[in-house]
């Protein structure tokens, strides 16, 4: 069964713009709520989200928005936002973190409260012995996840990198896999043999390909989905009904691959790392 994740509850109304970036519904008030602002600087760029939480109502998405710099962040955000929490997460060197911080502090006189990987969270136990070995995107997945989930569960991101991650139903991690992603697979073998593609476009299909093009990419696709299905058999090998959570810009070429099965829920979950980072740094 496929279906997209639960989201936060998003507001509603028309849409307001400043520069080039939608930024959210006009008629939410950021001087009448309670409002946090959340930061996940990933290797390519800076995703943000604002909430809100008025008194008379639950946490809305007010806005959200993908940035390649702090400038462009900055520059999409309403001229009269009041930040009364703010909370991020990076991937990136510190000093991306200490922009945040410097940024946050200045603008509203405010400390920037940050993610760090754990022993625990969430319900969610770390397998790893040294934890700060362990991505903060794929920590605060899982945590997200399994929040949702409430069971046993497979987490996917599916970006420049795959990783596949397992949380038993009782929220241990059974440890995890990372390896090239798709375009990247298909990279290796461009750039390390004589192999040159004509068509880089991924179908969906994963049968055995009748052209070079096909071969790899179908190739590629295959063994990402073989993998994910292996994990999935790992976990319901004890009886538990297994969740898949996918998110990353190969989330819907895998969901396409793997709609047809009825042995998992399949969810496409793109905020899954801003979803971990509520958890992990409440209000």
């Amino acid at each position: 069964m496929w279906r997209a994740a639960r989201p936060h509850r998003a507001g509603t109304g028309s849409t307001a713009r400043r520069g080039n970036s939608a930024i959210g519904p006009a008629s939410v008030s950021f001087w009448r709520a309670f409002v946090i602002l959340e930061l996940d600087a990933g290797n390519s760029q800076i995703k943000w989200r604002i909430l809100t939480m008025p008194q008379d109502a639950g946490i809305e998405v007010a806005a959200h928005g993908k940035s390649a710099t702090l400038i462009e962040l900055q520059s999409s955000l309403p001229l009269d936002l009041v930040i009364s929490l703010a909370r991020a997460c990076s991937v990136r060197a510190d000093s991306t973190l200490l922009e945040f911080a410097g940024w946050v502090r200045q603008s509203w006189d405010i400390e920037l409260r940050i993610a760090r990987v754990s022993s625990s969270c969430g319900g969610v136990t770390n397998s790893y012995a040294d934890v700060s070995r362990m991505g903060i995107d794929r920590w605060l997945a899982m945590v997200a996840a399994f929040g949702q989930a409430r069971g046993a569960c497979i987490v996917v991101d599916a970006g420049t990198a795959l990783t596949v991650d397992l949380l038993n139903a009782d929220g241990d991690h059974r440890g995890g896999y990372i390896l090239p992603g798709l375009n990247m697979m298909a990279d290796a073998l461009e750039q390390n043999t004589g192999i040159r593609l004509r068509d880089r476009r991924f179908s969906g299909r994963i049968t055995p390909g009748t052209s070079t093009e096909q071969a790899v990419l179908q190739g590629a696709l295959a063994s990402a989905i073989a993998l994910i299905g292996d994990s999935v058999a790992s976990l319901s090998s004890s009886g538990a009904r297994v969740s898949v959570y996918i998110s990353g810009g190969g989330a819907g070429l895998i969901a396409e691959a793997m709609a047809s099965s009825d042995e998992f829920d399949l969810n496409i979950a793109p905020e899954l790392v801003l979803d971990g980072l509520a958890i992990a740094c409440p209000a």
